[in-house]
């Protein structure tokens, strides 16, 4: 209902007989309509339109936000504590394997990381969020964003996580020579939710490092599992690449 009011396609409950959003016997049932749109193709990712796409995921990501902010305190979700959670494992598992298979990340950037973002982090807004806005989870209907699927993840973590992720989501899809396309897709998300939903002056800031936590958040889990090492090297060459490229992420304000 918070997405619809929104004016996202949401999978609202078809109505009992008796005006019931649900029936119940042995077991509840529901009936829910479904959804109009489908994600937008690689293609329209990175070409000619990219950048207005990429506005149109930043401002629909913005409205997501308000709906999901709106019923935040109604459902009683966990909380995250995102530098918590990269100081203690991320960081210390991609440390080792930078040493160990020589992934060419400096000292100084761990180093960085944990004092530059550690002074951003408690000032970064925190909301209910996604979690996982990856572009398979968000429709276009008509050239425009129509809704968001997927839920199962969503926690209260910093608000930022939802925008970032999804800028990262499409890295990941692109080759060497779609990088440089990717950075005006990153300006073009963010812009599109500050022109809906207000980004601060610190969060402003810390996208460089949101993107490097979702990353070696990626690449400690994929390491793990030993069915994703090819998930784990693409996460670590987005890693590098992001590195290398922290000036300009950090000048795109």
């Amino acid at each position: 209902k918070a997405l619809h009011e929104q004016g996202f396609v949401a999978a609202l409950p078809v109505l009992t007989k008796t005006g019931s959003e649900y029936f119940e016997d042995q077991e509840c049932f529901i009936l829910v309509r479904g959804l109009k749109g489908n994600p937008l193709s690689k293609a329209d990712r990175f070409g000619i339109n990219r950048v207005r796409f990429a506005e149109q995921y930043g401002r629909s990501i913005a409205r997501l936000h308000k709906a999901l902010k709106a019923i935040q305190k109604d459902i009683l979700p966990d909380e995250v504590d995102l530098y918590k959670n990269v100081m203690e494992w991320a960081l210390p598992d991609v440390k080792r394997q930078n040493s160990q298979w020589n992934m060419g990340l400096a000292e100084s950037f761990f180093s960085d990381f944990a004092a530059a973002f550690g002074a951003l982090y408690d000032k970064l807004p925190k909301q209910l969020i996604h979690r996982d806005p990856n572009p398979g989870n968000i429709l276009f209907d008509g050239g425009e964003v129509s809704g968001f699927i997927d839920f199962d993840l969503s926690e209260v973590n910093i608000r930022l996580w939802d925008v970032c992720y999804c800028a990262t989501g499409i890295l990941s899809e692109g080759s060497a020579e779609a990088n440089e396309k990717w950075l005006e897709i990153l300006g073009g998300i963010l812009n599109g939710y500050d022109l809906e939903g207000r980004l601060t002056h610190e969060e402003k800031q810390a996208v460089f490092y949101v993107i490097c936590s979702i990353l070696m958040i990626c690449i400690a889990f994929f390491t793990g599992q030993g069915k994703y090492r090819e998930q784990a090297k693409t996460n670590c060459r987005m890693l590098q690449f992001i590195v290398q490229n922290k000036e300009k992420i950090k000048n795109i304000f």
